[in-house]
């Protein structure tokens, strides 16, 4: 097996425990409040304050027809709202509102806390590694676009 296929193998071991141990607790938190493809959404928007659809449905990599009904519960939820671009009234932008903003920032803090509890049982030594070695892969994997 070579190098690469060797480190694709143990980033896909560490992405699945990742997804187990990490990820899927967190998308019980959001759950409770919002379906996952809608947590994305409000994410996205949280960041981008506001998109038109198309570039929404492009950062969440669905289709338009995807998104509309994900978008339409948001709205209904007064997560979200319908604006017409400033610039050109032909677009449709996609606005977070502050009820979304506090939504998002209240299930972040929920998953922060689930996160800590996990990793407070780490050494601080380790701990002090693993930071390192995040950031450090961060650093990396965005080099490989």
């Amino acid at each position: 097996m070579s190098n690469l296929e060797s480190v694709a193998e143990e980033f896909l071991r560490l992405l699945g425990y990742i997804r187990d141990n990490y990820l899927k607790p967190a998308e019980q938190i959001t759950r409770s409040r919002l379906s996952p493809a809608q947590f994305h959404a409000v994410s996205i928007l949280f960041r981008k304050d506001s998109l038109p659809m198309s570039e929404l449905a492009a950062e969440m990599k669905i289709s338009k027809q995807q998104l509309t009904p994900i978008i339409a519960r948001l709205i209904e939820s007064s997560l979200a709202v319908r604006k017409t671009d400033e610039n050109d009234r032909r677009i449709v932008r996609i606005e977070i509102t502050e009820l979304g903003r506090s939504t998002n920032k209240a299930l972040l803090a929920q998953i922060k806390v689930n996160f800590t509890e996990k990793l407070s049982e780490i050494p601080d030594k380790e701990l002090d590694e693993l930071k390192q070695m995040v950031t450090r892969m961060q650093e990396i994997l965005k080099t490989a676009k």
